[in-house]
């Protein structure tokens, strides 16, 4: 069973968006997914109950940090963690060969909260217990001076940049009707499909590859 984690303890830095892109994607191809909202404020639940009947099937936790989880069978679980969370919460969550994605936006207060979190991280060991971690930035727009500080700051933290994600009403749009950026006409979102690939790549890499 491969787990995909999407954390990060900053609020509003788009973990439920990406949590319910991976989830249908995989869903999409017949993959038996569930997903699983560690956050109190349930957005991922709130995206499930206005998916369609006629979608392919995601099914559904709601659980507490640390709470055990019944995966009913899945193949791939992804968790849409909380803000605020902690590393001593993930003593036990976290596996060997998981995959952990970290959001990070281009603004002062969300790099500064990655870094810290990044610093964390590496102090606690987590990074050497086998655990892949990769950074996505979220809702980016090239042409902003903080993407270019962005860019500088994720090369430093030797980590790697899984993807870069725009911020275009697409995901807006897809979510508000339960659906992922995979399942609106490939005509209007050529330009985000092409941006999730290296994610999804990454997604499937060693040392555990995610869906086999």
């Amino acid at each position: 069973m491969a787990q995909v984690f999407i954390a990060n303890p900053k609020g509003g830095c788009g973990k439920t968006t990406i949590a319910v892109q991976i989830a249908a994607y995989y869903a999409g191809l017949h993959q038996p997914v569930m997903l699983v909202d560690h956050d109190p404020q349930k957005s991922s639940a709130d995206w499930l109950r206005e998916r369609p009947k006629s979608r392919p099937e995601i099914l559904f936790s709601s659980a507490t940090v640390g709470e055990t989880v019944a995966v009913n069978g899945a193949r791939c679980v992804v968790h849409d963690m909380p803000a605020a969370w902690s590393l001593a919460q993930a003593d036990g969550l976290i596996q060997r060969c998981d995959k952990v994605i970290i959001p990070v936006l281009p603004s002062p207060n969300d790099i500064r909260a990655c870094l810290h979190f990044v610093m964390g991280l590496y102090r606690s060991g987590f990074l050497g217990s086998g655990v892949d971690v990769g950074l996505v930035a979220n809702r980016v727009r090239g042409n902003t001076r903080y993407f270019s500080v962005l860019e500088e700051f994720l090369q430093k933290l030797r980590l790697p940049l899984i993807g870069v994600l725009r911020d275009t009403q697409n995901y807006v749009n897809a979510m508000d009707g339960g659906l992922s950026i995979f399942e609106l006409p490939a005509s209007k979102v050529k330009i985000d499909l092409a941006q999730w690939e290296p994610v999804l790549a990454w997604l499937e890499t060693s040392p555990s590859p995610a869906f086999e």
